[in-house]
């Protein structure tokens, strides 16, 4: 680990980068139609929903399975600083790293395994059929989660923010997860993550014209037939939130690489 070669910045760039390429390729894709590229998706039967950012940022897409990469780098970055200062018996940093090792095996068993999807619908919504009871399980299955980056922030942050660096780069990434989280926990709340999506839907048909509108209202009636979320829902459940976490998940594995190689600032490493 001594000897690792990839930088906080680095990180930060690659997924900066990857992010407008996936923009740039869904808007030659899906509202120009490069090349017919979106007919053929939409004559292929494995395309349910015939568009490139759907396939990219869906559950268990690209962009998702970056964030688990990341986020496995970042619990195994903060384990290896947890030991590292424990040795060194710097106590206060060693648990900080250990705090946020655990957040990130709790985060991946979150993204992988939808546990609070588990919680609201074979759990809470069988008794309660409010989707506000939903949004309350998710938000306070979220609270849990919090507690872990809240205490290692309030009790421990003293040393570890001595690098600004490191600090700038670990606030970033909270805030990234805070944004898509309160979004998520919040969505079904007087339906406006379909009132934010139509913004994107109506943006995206202006550019796209009557065709693009037209596959719009048949992917939905497919969609709706199968009981799953229409368009202007995904754009904001997938297109922006999934963006939000990656660039959490990017943010907060940099702000361990920042550490790893400059400690607090006042040691040799």
């Amino acid at each position: 680990m001594k000897n690792i070669k990839i930088k906080d910045y680095q990180v930060i760039i690659f997924t900066l980068l990857v992010l407008f390429l996936f923009y740039i390729l869904s808007y030659l894709v899906d509202i120009q139609n490069i090349y017919g590229f979106r007919d053929w998706m939409v004559e292929h039967e494995e395309f349910t929903v015939p568009f490139l950012w759907d396939y990219l940022f869906t559950e268990g897409a690209p962009v998702e399975i970056l964030q688990w990469l990341f986020i496995g780098l970042m619990t195994m970055t903060a384990s290896y600083l947890a030991g590292l200062y424990t040795e060194k018996g710097k106590r206060q940093i060693s648990k900080f790293w250990g705090l946020f090792a655990l957040l990130g095996v709790l985060m991946i068993l979150e993204d992988a395994g939808n546990i609070r999807h588990f919680l609201t619908t074979r759990g809470v919504l069988l008794f309660f059929e409010d989707q506000i009871f939903r949004s309350l399980t998710e938000l306070t299955y979220f609270a849990l989660m919090a507690i872990l980056p809240l205490i290692a922030l309030i009790k421990y942050r003293k040393q570890v923010f001595q690098n600004r660096r490191t600090a700038f780069l670990l606030l970033a990434g909270c805030a990234f997860y805070a944004v898509a989280v309160g979004m998520s926990g919040t969505r079904d709340i007087r339906f406006w993550y379909q009132t934010a999506g139509n913004i994107l839907y109506d943006f995206t048909v202006e550019l796209g014209g009557s065709e693009l509108q037209y596959l719009y209202e048949e992917v939905d009636e497919v969609l709706a037939q199968g009981g799953h979320i229409e368009i202007r829902y995904r754009f904001m459940d997938y297109l922006v939130e999934e963006s939000l976490e990656l660039l959490g998940a990017a943010f907060l594995w940099a702000s361990t690489l920042s550490f790893l190689e400059g400690g607090t600032g006042n040691e040799k490493q």
